[in-house]
């Protein structure tokens, strides 16, 4: 069986980044020997796809003013281990799921009244 661990190296506008042959065919869904020959340089991968490939890995925020943010997969709490991303900033601060959550309890939603009724 072949080793599927290799990394294929990208030189996007964002800059250079690694990813494995295996994140690849998941994320851009191409055929494993075509992921084993971008690895091996046999094969070229596309100014475009390598963009997107470095973007949907988590390694790049595809915005100027967002240089040296990037994301990484955690594994959550049991029973699940449900994987969340996690934003980190330039300084090494972690920005979660629950970093964005409300600090109170959400605003109870108007209900909104048909205009022909009157009110008493």
């Amino acid at each position: 069986m072949k080793n599927q661990s290799k990394m294929i190296d990208l030189d996007t506008m964002f800059g250079a980044v690694s990813v494995s042959t295996d994140e690849a065919v998941r994320i851009l869904g191409v055929h494993p020997k075509t992921a084993e020959r971008w690895a091996r340089g046999a094969q070229s991968i596309s100014r475009e796809r390598a963009a997107l490939l470095a973007i949907l890995s988590g390694q790049v925020v595809p915005m100027p003013e967002w240089h040296g943010f990037r994301f990484e997969v955690r594994r959550g709490p049991m029973p699940r281990y449900r994987p969340y991303a996690v934003l980190i900033d330039p300084w090494g601060r972690e920005w979660g799921p629950s970093s964005f959550a409300p600090m109170s309890e959400p605003r109870q939603r108007r209900v909104a009244r048909a205009w022909w009724r009157r009110s008493e």
